[in-house]
């Protein structure tokens, strides 16, 4: 029985080692086989790496080349020439492809100054487009109103029997061809003939913003004021009143405008403030109108600096000054709101000096 036990065990050792031996020998075949397969890759690999590393030479043959690119080879430029392009740090916007008048029906929080970006056109055009309504000035807008926006900057003349092409254009500073040459006219250049009543646009053209009438504040020889504001919330003044630094403080905690920006047809900045929010006074100085004011200004406060600057608030929700009351810079004058010819919740704020309109932004901190 042991004996039996033992021929079995050998057989099973010398079974093993055979299989073993096969197991070695078919992955050396396959080993072997693989070297050969490979064998063309790695020496032609072998042979690209040992060319020199430089852009494509006259010695390479890249078309016996796979899969491999080169740099091109960098060569200085000797001549003195340069490629170079001005800065601009202004951005553009998109050119019109309009030929006709587009109408706009004004929302809350529209303000001609956000037209003219939108629609990319200038205020002036607006203005000078919609002057039946806003008579030439941009807080005269208001919701629901039906504004008139122009293709292209410039103005559009009403043709009269008398017009002729060279009058016109000479009254808007325009040339003929501004006016033959734009598209929306559709003028025959060799025979442009305009009928009584249609509107030409003349493109570029201008004519001046009608004035806004500016009510004077002054002082006797004695120094007292005199308010040349007339409303219910003008007063008399026999004061002599305080007297500011003549440098401004922001009379909201907002910073930021919300609407119209000083320019053409606008003689302040509309600051974004909230309605209910705090308004403050930007300067020292004596209260010289308090209270409703027509025009569109809405509950309005007027104070005199005393030095020649005077500044406005406009459209507010609450007024908590009284005329001829004296302020301290950064006085509680009242709260913003949105009264008058306003389209949302905003503070329009104006500086004068010596009864003219100045830009806020060249006095504000």
């Amino acid at each position: 029985m042991s004996e039996q036990n033992e021929e079995t065990k050998k057989a099973n050792r010398e079974l093993a080692i055979t299989v073993a031996s096969w197991v070695i020998a078919i992955m050396l075949s396959l080993g072997l086989l693989t070297m050969l397969l490979w064998q063309p890759r790695i020496a032609k690999s072998m042979e690209l790496y040992k060319q020199p590393h430089q852009a494509a030479t006259a010695t390479t043959d890249l078309s016996t080349v796979e899969d491999y690119a080169y740099l091109p080879t960098f060569v200085e430029n000797k001549s003195g020439e340069e490629l170079t392009r001005d800065q601009n740090i202004y951005t553009e916007g998109q050119a019109n492809n309009r030929l006709e008048m587009v109408y706009h029906t004004v929302v809350s929080g529209d303000s001609i100054w956000a037209l003219a970006q939108t629609y990319n056109v200038e205020i002036e055009s607006i203005l000078f487009a919609n002057y039946d309504i806003l008579q030439d000035k941009s807080d005269n807008l208001m919701v629901g109103q039906v504004i008139a926006i122009p293709p292209v900057d410039g103005i559009y003349h009403t043709w009269r029997s008398k017009d002729t092409l060279s009058a016109v254009a000479s009254r808007y500073g325009a040339t003929i061809q501004d006016i033959l040459l734009f598209i929306g006219n559709d003028l025959d250049l060799s025979n442009p003939q305009i009928e009584p009543g249609t509107k030409v646009m003349v493109p570029g053209g201008r004519r001046e913003l009608v004035p806004i009438s500016y009510a004077a504040v002054t002082r006797d020889a004695e120094g007292r004021l005199i308010s040349g504001w007339d409303g219910p919330g003008a007063c008399l003044l026999d004061s002599v009143g305080i007297f500011g630094n003549g440098f401004f403080v922001w009379p909201s905690a907002v910073h930021y405008l919300t609407g119209n920006n000083f320019g053409p047809g606008h003689n302040g900045i509309d600051i974004g403030a909230g309605l209910g929010s705090q308004l403050f006074a930007a300067d020292s100085g004596t209260v010289v109108y308090a209270g409703w004011m027509n025009g569109g200004y809405g509950n309005f406060v007027v104070i005199d600096h005393g030095n020649g600057f005077t500044t406005l608030y406009e459209h507010l929700d609450k007024v908590h000054v009284s005329c001829g009351e004296n302020v301290f810079q950064g006085s509680v004058i009242g709260q913003a709101g949105t009264t008058g010819n306003s389209t949302g919740p905003h503070l329009h704020f104006e500086i004068r000096y010596a009864n003219m309109p100045v830009n806020p932004w060249d006095y504000l901190p």
